[in-house]
């Protein structure tokens, strides 16, 4: 039985949870590989887009649920304008 997944590579999330100091975790995952041989319901592959060599396998079911994780949009995290003087007046 082939089951369709609803996240597609390239796709990024965020841990829901915060750091160990209370601050929003600033970790950001993409996913590099959907697996669903071997498995009851589909899996991502995940891999830290800031240390690759850390990775994480997690249920697709999981990853969409926002008590776990969030989605996070590409231009959240480019660059937009100017922001060196930005402060001056």
């Amino acid at each position: 039985m082939t089951q369709r997944s609803d996240v597609q590579i390239g796709e990024r999330f965020k841990p829901a949870g915060s750091t160990v100091f209370g601050y929003p975790s600033g970790e950001i995952f993409e996913v590099g590989d959907i697996r669903m041989e071997g498995c009851v319901v589909p899996h991502a592959h995940l891999f830290n887009i800031s240390d690759p060599s850390e990775q994480k396998l997690i249920s697709v079911h999981a990853l969409r649920d926002v008590k776990f994780y969030i989605p996070v949009d590409l231009q959240s995290i480019e660059f937009h304008g100017r922001v060196a003087g930005s402060w001056e007046l």
